[in-house]
């Protein structure tokens, strides 16, 4: 019992900054010009990118004004203040605007939720870590930030990058689900992926002296054990081929390219395409990053070639209510953000990841029902690849990959997991991955409910190898 509270609890706790929907208090929906009625993969212009030093100079304002906040470019201040977008957050979004009244629109929209995807800004503001959400003081920081930014001549030029919707025509993957799909690993611990990294690639030291430093920080990370630190080291090792210091630590990696949207009711435009890094499309990273890495080099029909993630997730989610298909048009419902990805691809992809499946395990009726919900999910997921796409010959042949939920749930209940190996042992041209579950704790990965560096990383290059393999059958 003690664990469920412990598990359960934090995992509520986070999952509640990013399902809260709008008050009463706020309008539904953003100003006319901020909405994009057709789904348009656009790729991301590197001119129109904030930089530290510009942003610091309206925050200077804020600071006068008395708000207190930080620059988020220079790691400070990485969540949202006083339970809204603060002043630096209004100075952030007007670099992104092209006028006062647009910035001043996302930050009116912003207000109405715990977690506030802006189309520009791949890092989604955090508004609520530890506090409770739902209550909005009068004040809007946000909008005196976006009059603060009209003093600097640096802003509010964006152009708002590629706007001819010409997509890149190279063969894509569409990623969805809930927070462990967004990604979220440092919460486990803050800066371990660069220790990994860097003991990785050190010169000079051997095998087995990186595997033991590797595995003393891993035991400093949130629920880890010696079993899991020991297998997560060597799983890293292994990666070590796809790590090159300067993609990992220092620059984008431009042989792929990866968007996350996260569909709030009232954004209805899809992320644009960046270089894969580790922050790029999630907080820090999902399955995304090693994938983007291992898969080309991969055996499969599309080795060596460059290839793009579109990420369509959002944490706290469950899949009837939020993403099937039956209820759409509901309050939070998501399906129509699916459907929009898949259009916008134009039948440029070639299989679809699904991990989620946690917040089911914890509402009336969900884990018992949930082998159904996900088999008619995905079979109307494929159905809409297969109406957009002219490489396959039924929508059943196209590939799907099921992200198995890890060890905190199955402590827990094995319901949803249960349901999950069923449905790929019941569903052609279906893959399973292992997130960590096994009877040998030397063979686990992480028991936090979000995973951590290390775990993540691998559980990407397992998803890499199961679609190469389902691709190549």
């Amino acid at each position: 019992m003690n664990i469920l509270a412990t598990h359960v609890g934090s995992f509520f706790l986070i999952v509640a900054a990013v399902s809260v929907t709008a008050t009463n208090n706020e309008p539904h929906s953003l100003p006319r010009n901020l909405q994009d009625s057709s789904p348009c993969l656009t790729t991301c212009d590197p001119k129109d990118t904030l930089k530290a030093e510009t942003l610091q100079k309206c925050v200077d304002k804020c600071f006068e004004k008395g708000f207190c906040c930080g620059n988020r470019l220079f790691g400070e201040d990485i969540y949202s203040s006083n339970q809204m977008l603060s002043c630096a957050n209004g100075c952030e979004i007007a670099f992104y605007s092209s006028k006062v009244s647009e910035c001043k629109g996302h930050c009116t929209a912003g207000r109405q939720v715990c977690q506030y995807k802006h189309p520009a800004i791949p890092d989604a503001f955090d508004l609520c870590n530890e506090c409770e959400c739902g209550k909005w003081p009068a004040t809007n920081e946000c909008a005196y930030g976006c009059e603060q930014a009209e003093l600097f001549p640096e802003f509010y030029q964006y152009t708002g990058g590629d706007t001819s919707c010409e997509t890149e025509d190279i063969p894509r993957f569409l990623f969805g689900g809930q927070s462990n799909m967004e990604g979220h690993t440092e919460q486990a611990r803050a800066g371990l992926f660069d220790e990994l990294v860097e003991v990785v690639l050190r010169k000079g030291s051997n095998k087995k002296d990186k595997l033991k430093e590797m595995e003393g920080y891993l035991n400093l990370a949130i629920e880890s054990t010696p079993g899991s630190s020991e297998m997560e080291a060597k799983g890293v090792y292994k990666l070590k081929k796809y790590m090159k210091k300067k993609y990992f630590m220092k620059k984008p990696y431009e042989k792929a390219v990866c968007s996350w949207t996260i569909p709030p009711n009232f954004v209805n435009k899809l992320d644009c395409e960046r270089p894969v890094s580790p922050t790029a499309c999630g907080d820090n990273y999902g399955p995304e990053l090693i994938f983007a890495h291992a898969f080309p080099r991969k055996k499969s029909p599309l080795k060596n070639k460059k290839i793009g993630i579109i990420k369509v997730a959002l944490g706290g989610t469950q899949i009837k209510k939020n993403w099937m298909k039956e209820n759409i048009g509901k309050e939070q419902n998501y399906w129509q953000s699916m459907v929009d990805a898949i259009a916008a691809s134009k039948g440029s992809i070639e299989a679809f990841v699904w991990f989620q499946g946690e917040n089911d395990q914890f509402h009336d009726g969900g884990p018992e029902s949930y082998l159904e919900n996900l088999t008619i999910f995905v079979a109307d997921i494929r159905q809409e690849i297969f109406k957009s796409s002219k490489k396959f010959q039924s929508a059943e042949d196209i590939p799907v990959v099921i992200c198995e939920l890890g060890n905190w749930i199955y402590d827990i209940d094995t319901t949803i997991i249960r349901a999950q190996r069923a449905f790929v042992k019941n569903t052609a041209n279906t893959a399973l991955v292992n997130t960590g579950v096994n009877k040998n704790p030397k063979k686990r990965l992480s028991q936090f409910y979000h995973f951590d560096a290390a775990s993540m990383m691998i559980i990407g290059d397992r998803v890499a190898k199961a679609v190469a393999k389902l691709l190549n059958d």
